[in-house]
């Protein structure tokens, strides 16, 4: 498995695990929809910035991202809405 096919799939499943869907990351990390889908996708790499704001958005809801995938770094998760949608509240 490639890394950014490794990468697709730990988005996916981090995802899952908060219940949160591509649309919600989306708007939480301000990038589009396509974004999240094209690299869930392993249609392509986003552009650096824009992966580190997807990755830092998962990690700051307390998502630890492993060698094999992802996992909850406390349990429960702390409760955390993303950055992109605080600030339009």
């Amino acid at each position: 498995m490639s890394n950014r096919t490794l990468l697709a799939a730990q988005v996916r499943a981090a995802r899952a695990l908060l219940g949160w869907s591509q649309g919600y990351l989306a708007e939480g990390a301000c990038v589009s929809r396509s974004t999240i889908a094209d690299l869930e996708g392993d249609k392509r790499e986003p552009h650096e910035a824009s992966l580190f704001v997807i990755m830092n958005e998962l990690a700051t809801a307390g998502i630890n991202f492993t060698a094999t995938g992802v996992e909850f770094r406390d349990w429960p998760p702390p409760a955390y809405v993303p950055t992109g949608i605080r600030q339009k509240r």
